[in-house]
């Protein structure tokens, strides 16, 4: 407190939710008395000013009503005064930081379901939007993480859903997140640090970086990003903070010179480019603003989420769309109501390509300009820099990249990064993303595919003397990888929990390793896909169209010919219709199965994907754990592929897992020296010998603490110490096991004192364990473990189709091609028919209804999340009202007991019994009439709950 006070805050006095309702009201009053001129809000006007306010309003609506827009960034109501005029209210200035109040406020006590009382809130013009969490040394961040969430969803209602950010602390280590709607992933609790990516973990220095004012409205106002598709609100991490303010500062004072952002792969640039662009527009005198991005790899999905970062463009369209057409961003150059463009480098190139469009471009000769170029490590070098710098000469260059182009890497054009873009802006490296946890370190094996006399080996003198491509793609090497595939392929992907993709080194490669994968594997055990682009005149066309009349071993006459005939391999499989016709939505169909990849739905995944060079640039997906590797990659193109595989997910997937079936150790080597500046550490995973020797000692620790599984059960009467060791033992067992079992060598027959069935015997006392503490917990008992220490149950855990998993199946429905959108309803269908999870039967019928009513109707582009929304708002609404007619109360009665039993957790007992006598209904009647109000509301709010 004196901390905060020292940086500008004053301290106020805030006993209850009673005392923080009052003292906002007094401050909105004072910051708006010349438009109440005078006359402070009555108490009906103030019970108007918390419904417009808060109402139905989801805590992302809310953080949205709070910043405003980019043209006017203050939160502002307008209401109706007792005398029926209205008056417009600000609470919130987004733009300047002392137009508003800082205030700090201890041990605020709310009653609810449950009493809580929290530690220290940070109130901005009265309003609480930081919530600061004290715990003691010892406790583990990620159960306190799950503590505040259930203070959140125990006690959180009017003013406190304003709650934007919570902060967490021990006084040595310190994190923050963002609020939102329904489940929070405690992955995204971040670190603070200084611009060079220092830790400011001690919560004095964390103080006084995080919460000096300019810095703490920045967070709040600039520095979060709405996502419209999936309704959350992110917050940006440090070092995308500091690389767009690193970008505002040189367009605001350096507008000559360009810059580079080396941010590593996986760390979220697309969002810091997002950012800038938008501040960028809005603060510097820029004639436009044109975020460039290379459609090699836009699939729907990431169009779907450029899209769900911004408002519409001109004419209500999509800021950013997939078509190759250039209309729009004509359309877009020539208007003058946005400054910021949203656009593919390969629709600019066909802009400024000739001089089809020169009395549009004509106009930006000398014009300020700024360019915010993505993935510039590949698409900025050649011909199109040049082409757009011949009508855009006053541009200002800002470049992206993960892998920068070195001296040691350059292509054929001699061009680096520096010397297309100058300096480097802000660096966050590949260490520092693997040292926040942001990205996962890597495991690699290297396995010698060849065998010879003399010893000879991929990457040996005389293998570099002899036919590589004869001996690299011989038949019987390529059956051998595909035979150790199939063999592995389950152990490596946790039972295929996680898919993979197997990069080859060209087409005929790729289409070989197709043929092989559907002979050697006739059920079809795995589900193999391949997509690659092809040449329109491959040069030995005549070879392959003679080598299929003579042999008949290929049915394949060039690339082409042989995707169409894996695609309809893909169509028979998956229940679609594609071909080499319509590429771009095989593309799109392929992209979205690899990132809905779930164990619970085998037929409907793709458990390796064949490419050449797609899918290894660009492509996120949390699902994706193994990279098969069959060619030479080197410098970016090494780092960028191996990335694809080590994005977080959940404990079960602990790190990146890289298979080279090729000799490309001294690749990686260098590769991650120079992408890491010397420093190689943070990259690689423990060795298969270190994590065995560390699974062994856990496994003997875990036997002082309980020799057998059996033995647990004493323990439960020993105390909460003796329970503890258990589990922090057994934990370890768990974690290490987790990493250690997707090695190859690993095998149960060489691990001491301990069998696969012992371990299953000691996850079932683990989970008893966990189950009886929960319990407890929710009893109210005190002095359990669980606020100490985090079980990580999900390393218990399988994958589930529940409400939130359907959600998001129906979030990403294609409405693009009606063909798609029925593939995709009947998906859907079916797992609704086949529904186990309680919550998810409950709200199948609805789900159902939903599909068939609603989304047929909706137009491509529409936000198929928001329409659900809307959907189960309205069904419930509906709901109540034949409820209300059929027990004869008005709805607003009904409609106060489930925000009664929303709150406290149980109907307002008293003022149902008021309005059940006022209705007339006799003693008998109430009692029932009780009870079936109290099961409709527990129901209704269960089945109609936002998703």
């Amino acid at each position: 407190m004196k901390r905060l006070n020292a940086l500008g805050y004053s301290t106020v006095q805030l006993p209850d939710e009673a005392a923080v309702l009052a003292h906002f009201r007094d401050i909105l009053n004072q910051r708006n008395a010349q438009r109440l001129k005078n006359q402070p809000l009555s108490d009906v006007e103030f019970t108007r000013v918390l419904h417009e306010m808060v109402g139905s309003r989801t805590l992302y609506d809310i953080g949205q009503l709070l910043r405003g827009s980019d043209v006017q960034p203050s939160g502002k109501i307008t209401i109706t005064r007792d005398d029926n005029s209205e008056v417009y209210l600000e609470f919130f200035d987004g733009k300047t930081v002392d137009n508003n109040i800082f205030e700090v406020a201890h041990q605020i006590t709310v009653h609810a379901q449950y009493t809580n009382r929290y530690d220290v809130t940070i109130l901005i013009n009265g309003l609480p939007l930081v919530q600061i969490e004290l715990k003691r040394r010892g406790v583990e961040f990620t159960q306190a993480f799950n503590q505040i969430i259930r203070y959140r969803d125990e006690s959180f209602r009017q003013l406190f859903r304003f709650v934007q950010l919570f902060v967490v602390t021990n006084g040595d280590e310190t994190r923050y997140f963002a609020n939102g709607d329904g489940k929070l992933n405690p992955n995204f609790m971040f670190y603070w640090t200084d611009q060079q990516n220092h830790w400011l973990n001690d919560i004095d220095a964390f103080t006084a970086s995080f919460f000096a004012k300019k810095r703490l409205h920045s967070l709040i106002a600039q520095y979060t990003i709405f996502d419209n598709a999936n309704q959350k609100m992110l917050i940006m991490r440090p070092y995308q903070i500091y690389a767009a303010e690193a970008i505002i500062d040189q367009a605001e004072h350096h507008p000559h010179d360009n810059g580079y952002v080396w941010h590593t792969t996986g760390s979220g640039k697309t969002i810091t480019a997002f950012k800038a662009s938008r501040l960028i527009a809005q603060r510097t005198d820029a004639q436009k603003v044109i975020f460039l991005i290379d459609r090699q790899d836009l699939d729907k999905q990431t169009a779907d989420n450029f899209n769900a970062y911004l408002p519409k463009g001109v004419g209500n369209e999509p800021a950013l769309d997939r078509t190759k057409n250039t209309h729009t961003l004509i359309k877009q150059l020539k208007s003058q109501d946005n400054s910021l463009i949203i656009t593919t480098i390969q629709k600019m190139n066909n802009a400024i390509t000739g001089n089809k469009y020169r009395d549009v471009l004509t106009p930006y000769h000398d014009a300020h300009v700024v360019f915010i170029e993505d993935e510039a490590h590949r698409s900025q070098f050649g011909k199109m820099r040049t082409e757009i710098d011949r009508w855009f000469q006053n541009a200002q260059h800002f470049g992206f990249t993960g892998t920068p182009i070195f001296p040691e890497n350059v292509g054929v054009d001699g061009r680096t990064t520096e010397t297309l873009y100058g300096k480097c802006l802000h660096k966050y490296l590949i260490k520092d993303a693997i040292r926040d946890h942001n990205v996962l370190g890597f495991s690699i094996q290297y396995i010698n595919t060849l065998k010879a006399k003399a010893g000879i080996t991929d990457g040996n003198e005389y293998f570099a003397r002899i036919d590589k491509r004869e001996v690299m793609e011989a038949d019987a090497r390529l059956e051998m990888i595909v035979q150790h595939i199939l063999l592995n392929h389950d152990q490596v992907t946790q039972n295929r929990r996680y898919n993979a993709i197997l990069a080859v080194s060209d087409t005929e490669v790729a289409l070989k390793y197709y043929h092989l994968f559907r002979q050697l594997d006739p059920n079809h055990r795995l589900k193999v896909a391949t997509i690659f682009t092809w040449t329109a005149n491959e040069d030995n066309s005549d070879e392959k169209q003679y080598a299929d009349q003579t042999t008949g071993k290929m049915r394949v006459k060039t690339s082409r010919h042989g995707l169409d005939a894996a695609i309809d391999d893909y169509n028979q499989q998956y229940g679609t219709s594609f071909n080499t016709e319509n590429f771009k939505d095989y593309f799109a169909d392929v992209s979205k199965r690899m990132k809905a990849h779930n164990a619970q739905t085998p037929d409907d995944n793709i458990d390796i994907l064949i490419v050449v060079n797609m899918f290894l640039t660009g492509f996120d997906s949390p699902r994706l754990s193994t990279l098969y590797v069959d060619k030479k990659l080197q410098w970016h193109n090494l780092i960028q592929a191996f990335s694809r595989t080590n994005r977080i997910e959940k404990e079960t997937k602990p790190f990146g897992n890289i298979i080279a079936y090729r000799n490309i150790k001294q690749y990686t080597d260098d590769a991650v020296e120079l992408f890491s500046e010397g420093s190689s550490k943070a990259f690689f995973v423990p060795s298969y010998d270190e994590l065995k020797q560390a699974f062994d000692d856990a496994i003997e620790k875990l036997h002082a603490v309980a020799p057998t599984p059996s033995a647990v059960d004493d323990l439960h009467n020993q105390g909460n110490d003796e329970l503890k060791s258990f589990v922090l033992a057994f934990r370890d067992v768990l974690r290490l096991h987790n990493k250690i079992r997707v090695y190859e060598p690993f095998n149960w027959n060489d691990v001491k004192d301990m069998t696969p069935q012992d371990l299953q015997s000691y996850r079932s006392k683990y989970a008893t364990a966990y189950d009886e503490l929960q319990r407890g917990a929710e009893q109210g008992e005190t002095g359990s473990i669980l606020d100490d220490i985090d079980f990580e149950i999900e390393l218990l855990a399988t994958d589930v189709i529940d409400v939130q998993y359907i959600s998001n199946l129906i979030k990403t429905i294609s409405l693009d091609d009606d063909e798609n959108m029925q593939a995709d309803r009947r998906k859907i269908k079916h797992l609704l028919d086949n529904a186990d999870s309680p919550a998810l039967k409950l709200k199948a019928d609805l789900l159902a209804a939903f599909l068939d009513e609603v989304v047929p109707t909706l137009k491509p582009g529409a936000n198929v999340g928001s329409e659900l929304n809307k959907y189960l708002i309205q069904k419930q609404q509906e709901a109540i009202g034949t409820f209300s007619e059929e027990v004869k109360l008005p709805r607003e009665v009904v409609e106060q007991q489930m925000e009664s039993y929303e709150f406290y957790g149980t109907p307002d007992s008293r003022s149902l019994t008021h309005e059940l006598t006022k209705a007339g209904f006799k003693f008998g009647e109430k009692i029932t009439l009780k009870k079936k109000v109290t099961t409709f509301v527990k129901h209704a709010l269960k089945k109609f709950a936002l998703i």
